[in-house]
């Protein structure tokens, strides 16, 4: 078999119907059921039933459907491995958090988004809030979580809203009150972050509404260490209540009124999201919700991104393992189908070093086994051999091809039981 043939299967199985997956494939309805009649004959196994409009896998079927779905992985994982190690330029998303906190986010969203979007690099960029909407609307970076206001440079989601709670010293006289009025502060020295981050942007505000300049006895941008400073005891400071650190030596309390601060996804104005961009949006709303300290805002689009997410989660039902395969196979499978007969010939050329030896094996002549190569370096845009001292070496790209050849392979005898 080709992978493009485990491609039809896993589309059949996506769409539960033959003439959706015709239709999405580009196929005509004849070739696809012709296709699937002739596996199963091959296979001497019913891999679909029949039930009103819908197909259905049988046992047999969704354990053969799960082979193709992990072949189509494997193949992507191997080719887009190649590309990577051999320096050729993958399609990227940067995006942008606030420092320090935002690569938590990232570290969670990350592996989910990478499973789904393998062909995708994604870059994270550590920028401010003030500095966010004008790195989107540049184009420095192609989306943007942060904290604050919406801005008319960018065109913002408002995911969730977390309140904005008071640091105080243990021993300050209003440590013990459960709510502060900022008026009440003025004589109180403030620890307070760099002019560019949200919270100090919104401090700045509460500051002017509530008529006074603050005693300003720290400042800095790292937050990290403001917040050291806050919890020594140097002074009052402003933290969002999502990033509340318990220390025995300082209280945190609400404002009276209270004050939230919204968390926004910042995307270019006009812009339409690929899948891939809706994907991570989604991922990161889904995150962030899932913290009980943020509160939904009820912005629509939430919604939409949410749902884009789950179309290529690993956690959403029936669709999930055909996302994974058809998803982040589709971009590779339309152009580079691997016969594993052929995977055979290069795996032969390594254990031989030897054209001519490999081509024995398989009672071909050396040019076509010739051919064969150079079709399959064509495809894959590199060459995977190099010849030293009379014998054919494995270039990077084609040890990394021929590992991934071989667990197509036991794949694919898993399922025929050899007979291919």
């Amino acid at each position: 078999m080709n992978t493009r043939q485990y491609h039809y299967l896993s589309t059949i199985a996506e769409y539960g119907s033959l003439s959706g997956a015709a239709r999405a494939l580009q196929l005509s309805l004849s070739t696809l059921s012709k296709f699937l009649a002739e596996l199963e004959r091959t296979l001497g196994a019913t891999l679909f039933l029949r039930r009103g409009h819908r197909l259905y896998p049988t046992e047999v079927g969704q354990v053969v459907i799960e082979h193709a779905q992990n072949i189509l992985y494997e193949q992507n994982r191997m080719l887009l491995t190649m590309k990577n190690i051999t320096g050729c330029q993958l399609t990227r998303i940067r995006l942008a958090t606030s420092p320090n906190r935002g690569a938590t986010i990232y570290s969670k969203i990350y592996k989910p988004f990478s499973r789904h979007w393998p062909g995708i690099a994604l870059e994270l960029v550590e920028l401010c809030a003030a500095e966010q909407p004008g790195a989107v609307a540049r184009g420095v970076v192609d989306l943007a979580l942060g904290a604050g206001s919406t801005s008319p440079e960018t065109a913002d989601v408002s995911v969730a809203s977390t309140e904005i709670l008071v640091c105080l010293p243990i021993s300050h006289p209003l440590a013990g009150q459960e709510h502060i009025r900022l008026t009440d502060l003025q004589e109180t020295p403030f620890v307070l972050q760099g002019a560019r981050h949200s919270i100090r942007i919104l401090a700045d505000q509460l500051f002017r509404e509530a008529g006074f300049q603050p005693v300003v006895a720290f400042e800095s941008d790292d937050v990290l260490l403001v917040e050291a400073m806050m919890q020594q005891g140097v002074g009052a400071g402003f933290v969002s209540n999502a990033y509340v650190s318990p220390c025995p030596d300082v209280v945190y309390h609400p404002l009276i009124p209270s004050v939230q601060q919204a968390m926004h996804l910042r995307f270019p104005l006009g812009h339409t999201l690929t899948e891939a961009e809706a994907c991570l949006a989604g991922l990161l709303a889904e995150e962030t919700l899932a913290d009980p300290r943020y509160q939904p805002t009820g912005d629509s689009h939430v919604n939409e991104l949410l749902e884009a997410a789950h179309t290529f989660s690993a956690l959403s039902a029936e669709k999930s393992t055909a996302h994974r395969a058809v998803g982040t196979a589709l971009q590779t499978v339309q152009e580079v189908n691997l016969d594993t007969k052929v995977m055979e010939y290069l795996i032969a050329i390594v254990e031989e070093q030897s054209l001519s030896k490999a081509a024995e094996r398989f009672l071909l002549a050396q040019p076509a086994l010739s051919r064969h190569l150079r079709s399959v370096e064509a495809m894959v845009g590199m060459p995977l051999f190099s010849r030293e001292h009379n014998r054919l070496h494995p270039t990077s790209a084609g040890t990394i091809f021929v590992n991934g050849a071989r667990n197509i392979l036991r794949l694919e005898n898993e399922i025929t039981g050899g007979k291919n």
